[in-house]
């Protein structure tokens, strides 16, 4: 029975140190957020007080609400002050920033995560996976594909099913940036696509993919009433090359469209140099 009283108050003591270290690293953090905001601070001591919280969840969402509340320069001196040092919390600032902006501001905060590279992978795929907006998800995507990014394959290939048309464009560009076979089977399914525009994205990412196992799909989207659709295959079928492909652009020649037909001569340029 001792024993069990002894355990049982070795408990009650570890956890309230929890809570009291818990309680402390909260006051920090509320001293850090005044030092942050003081108009009468000086730039270095605000700079220092960001960095210091940067690395806490609570910390790094008050740094991008006061991004978006008239600090966005001291902000951005918080990210640029990490970004060689410690780029998974660069990485973790600028895609909530990212998620958190508008529209096109969006690309501000992409651009630099393409930069960063590596470091900003995991994160990027983290947010692919949970995020819901669909703009977020379109720069998201693009930034893992331009990255190259071979741990976000399994993301892009998921997304070519999402709801939203232009998340599965992005999926489909995504893939093809990428440039690796596990990637084709899940872009010749896409071709199945009711949009269009999908389709044609699909298109373009098996050119850039190169999977030759992909020319007889490619070649069937020849046939397709939309003439971008079409040209989209021709330029696949361009990039892809061969002589299956050479016989299937061919005909395109004479195609109804003169889009189409330039896009036929100039693959078939290419193919023959």
């Amino acid at each position: 029975m001792r024993h069990i009283l002894c355990a049982f108050c070795v408990f009650w003591v570890v956890l309230g140190c929890n809570q009291a270290q818990v309680s402390d690293q909260e006051k920090d953090i509320e001293i850090l957020k005044r030092q942050f905001v003081a108009k009468a601070g000086l730039p270095a001591s605000r700079l220092s007080a960001g960095m210091a919280m940067v690395d806490n969840k609570d910390g790094q969402v008050f740094l991008v609400q006061q991004y978006w509340a008239g600090h966005r320069v001291m902000v951005q001196a918080v990210i640029d002050s990490i970004y060689t040092t410690q780029p998974d919390l660069a990485a973790q600032m600028l895609a909530r920033l990212m998620a958190a902006a508008g529209g096109e501001a969006k690309l501000h905060f992409e651009s630099q995560l393409i930069k960063l590279g590596d470091p900003a992978v995991d994160v990027l795929v983290t947010l692919a996976k949970d995020e819901t907006d669909w703009q977020t998800l379109m720069r998201t995507l693009d930034a893992l594909g331009k990255i190259k990014a071979l741990k976000g394959v399994d993301v892009m290939r998921a997304h070519l099913s999402h709801p939203n048309s232009w998340v599965r464009i992005a999926a489909a560009h995504a893939l093809g940036d990428v440039g690796v076979s596990e990637g084709g089977a899940a872009l010749i399914h896409a071709l199945g696509d009711t949009s269009d525009t999908v389709v044609s994205a699909a298109l373009v990412g098996l050119g850039k993919v190169g999977d030759l196992q992909a020319v007889r799909a490619c070649g069937e989207k020849l046939k397709h009433k939309n003439a971008r659709v079409r040209a989209a295959a021709v330029s696949a079928l361009g990039r892809l090359g061969g002589a299956e492909a050479q016989g299937l652009l061919e005909p395109m020649l004479k195609d109804v469209d003169s889009g189409v037909r330039f896009k036929a001569k100039q693959a078939l340029e290419d193919l023959m140099r």
